[in-house]
This record gives C-alpha cells, structure tokens and sequence, in this order.
C-alpha cells in the first residue's frame, strides 16, 4: 500500500476474525473490543508478526482469563456467572449436513436470529464451530487455536451441527 501500511504485515486482516470469535465466545460485544485489544497487547507475541492461527488463540487465551475474572466476581457477588434467556426464534435456523461438511440456513432467516442459535450453543462447541464455518480454518488450524486433538476438534464440530439441526426440528 501506499501510505506504508501492510495488512497482511500489520495484522489487520486477522482484526475481524478475532472480533469475530470474541464476540461468539463471550456474547458480549464491549467484552469482545477487551478480549481483542489484549490479544493484541499481549507480551508473549508481536502482534506484528503473529499469523492468523496465533492470533485468535491469543484471543481464546485473553477470553479464558476474561471469563475466569468474570466468574470470580459475580461468585462474590453471589451471581449467576453465565444468564442465558431461552430464544423460540432461533429454533428452525439452520440444517447440519455432516457427510457434506456444510451448515445450510433457511431462505428467510435474519443474521440476528443465526447470531442467537450460534450464541445458545455451549461455549466448547461453538467456539469450534465459529472458527470452521466463519474464519473457514481447518481442522489443524483449528487443533493449534483450541490446543485440542484434530479428532476432538470433528468429533465437537459434528455435535454442534447436530445440536444446530436439533433446533431446527423443534
């Protein structure tokens, strides 16, 4: 570019994909902006040379210490860590197809309905299934984020569509 910036160089390309995941796994935007800004803060990388694999394990690591603190707090406060209110129209979202390794959503569904199906998942199955189907990473990549088997990783990606198709049933 131009005016000096690389985006592959500089990380930016890897900014949305790592809002992304934050924003699923924590279900709290204000808390995603947190978890991304600390990833890229991070002492133990240089979010200049990070790839994109490194970078949201980076943010999978800040969520955990996020979620951690979070949990600690509302214990003291005597607080539910984690509220969650039962959505009816998520159901009927979205058909898993395992054998084509694809999920298909219906013709007349909105992001924000798809957004509250995915966020419904419990957090080990959609955290694998945002990385699959939204940053399209593999299930090595995905293996090297999650610090889990390449076995783990389908077997957990195969639950959650199942548990997507599920919904869609009901």
């Amino acid at each position: 570019m131009r005016d000096g910036v690389n985006a592959k160089r500089d990380g930016m390309l890897s900014l949305d994909s790592a809002y992304n995941f934050a924003r699923f796994l924590s279900c709290d935007a204000d808390a995603a902006e947190h978890i991304v800004q600390a990833a890229f803060l991070r002492d133990d990388a240089d979010a200049v040379r990070r790839n994109r694999t490194a970078m949201l394990k980076g943010v999978r690591n800040c969520y955990r210490t996020w979620l951690t603190t979070r949990r600690r707090r509302d214990r003291k406060r005597d607080v539910f860590a984690h509220k969650r209110v039962a959505d009816a129209s998520a159901a009927s979202v979205l058909r898993s197809d395992d054998r084509a390794d694809k999920i298909t959503l219906s013709p007349n569904v909105d992001a924000a309905t798809v957004r509250r199906s995915i966020e419904n998942l419990p957090r080990r199955l959609r955290e694998i299934l945002v990385l699959r189907e939204i940053d399209a990473l593999s299930y090595r990549e995905i293996s090297e984020v999650t610090s889990l088997p390449t076995g783990e990783v389908m077997s957990r990606l195969a639950c959650a569509r199942r548990r997507l198709a599920g919904s869609a049933e009901q």
